[in-house]
């Protein structure tokens, strides 16, 4: 279970750009501290806002980020699932909690990030996406959640509607999850099934979801890219199933896995309820101002594990940037977090105007400050733009 001041705009007049290179800051801008960061080089993009850093920010890739700390107990470090505490006395799953199965808090593989080692893109090929629609942190049964996947366009924009699909509880491949607060189950709620033919591989993709606005919030999953490694192309017979969460095993591999190259992705749906909660626990008690949206998401290295200690920017300006707890049942703000993420790489930035928003994350590795990836996102009107960094894409670099 996961849940996940007024903006300072430097520029009045729309989203004007500015030059941007690495570690010097924008041009017309304060770089900060000044401080090398590594593995940065590559980014050659313009800014949506001028920078003003403090001495106590870096600079990198139109971003100001707080300046990891430089005690060796707050070094950057991917996370190990036996560091995660346990549900109900379950051990972690890899693929769903993003966890380093063989070691604790390991360096990150940051090798997507190294000239010469950086990702290329692969030949395109056609898959179907499937999956079910987790609800992320509080909320109801997942049902008649609308999935759709566009290409992505310049600066976050939604590009071609590549396909869309509803969501149901009703089939034999949804799945039930229990509800667990303090390592209690304190309810059950279903997950829908969707399935989506003909989407493009090797291609940078928005998921959209949505649901009735009285229960759910529109939410736009960013840095989304089926890479041909993730593609299975076996018979659905075969493929793995839980009878503790999915209704029918059998009816399930039978009829609702699709057959042929597919890639399985657990889509997210945000709840109305979170949406206003989550501001008010992060200290923002008037909440999202109407109109406005936020982006949230999580620090992974090249590997896809989540980062402790890594330090978030977000530029334009937000109205709070929030980390959170080391509890992945119950994440929630931790007011006062200076050391970066927590075990679970979340942050969240609140109350941000529509438009194109710049993410980037840095940390110290080795006690040399590296970066850790940079992503442009969109946010949209009353609504939440989520991009989890993960390292550098074949788009980012030219390659």
């Amino acid at each position: 279970m996961r849940r996940t001041t007024l903006w300072l705009l430097v520029v009045a007049l729309g989203p004007a750009l500015f030059g941007c290179g690495d570690d010097g800051g924008p041009s017309g801008g304060d770089a900060g501290s000044g401080e090398d960061v590594m593995y940065d080089e590559a980014f050659a993009g313009t800014c949506t806002a001028a920078l003003s850093c403090t001495a106590q920010q870096v600079a990198t890739a139109c971003t100001c980020v707080d300046t990891p700390l430089t005690d060796s107990v707050f070094e950057t470090n991917r996370v190990g699932c036996g560091e995660l505490p346990t549900e109900m006395g379950r051990a972690r799953i890899p693929e769903d909690d993003f966890c380093d199965p063989a070691a604790n808090s390991g360096p990150p593989d940051l090798t997507c990030m190294m000239p010469g080692r950086l990702r290329t893109r692969g030949a395109v090929t056609m898959v179907t996406l499937y999956g079910v629609v987790d609800v992320f942190g509080n909320g109801g049964n997942a049902d008649a959640i609308t999935v759709e996947v566009y290409e992505e366009a310049a600066d976050g924009n939604l590009g071609t509607l590549l396909g869309s699909a509803t969501a149901a509880i009703t089939s034999a491949c949804s799945e039930r999850e229990d509800e667990i607060d303090n390592d209690m189950v304190i309810g059950t709620r279903e997950l829908g099934f969707y399935s989506i033919a003909n989407i493009p591989t090797e291609t940078p993709l928005i998921i959209k979801t949505s649901g009735n606005p009285d229960f759910w919030k529109d939410l736009y999953t960013y840095n989304f890219q089926i890479t041909n490694d993730e593609v299975v192309d076996t018979d659905p017979a075969m493929e793995g199933c839980d009878t503790d969460v999915v209704q029918d095993c059998t009816m399930c591999r039978s009829g609702g896995i699709p057959s042929g190259a597919r890639h399985k992705y657990r889509a997210r749906v945000l709840s109305r309820s979170d949406y206003n909660s989550i501001p008010l626990t992060a200290g923002v008690p008037a909440g999202i101002t109407r109109g406005n949206g936020a982006v949230a998401g999580e620090v992974h290295d090249c590997g896809n594990v989540r980062l402790e200690f890594a330090q978030v920017g977000v530029s334009p300006l937000p109205e709070t940037l929030v980390y959170f707890n080391d509890n992945p049942s119950n994440p929630l703000p931790q007011m006062g977090r200076t050391e970066g993420t927590s075990l679970l790489g979340l942050y969240a930035a609140l109350d941000l105007p529509p438009g194109p928003v710049d993410v980037a994350a840095v940390g110290r590795v080795g006690g040399s400050l590296v970066s850790l990836g940079w992503y442009r996102v969109r946010v949209f009107a009353d609504s939440v733009s989520a991009v989890s960094l993960r390292g550098l894409r074949w788009q980012q670099t030219g390659e």
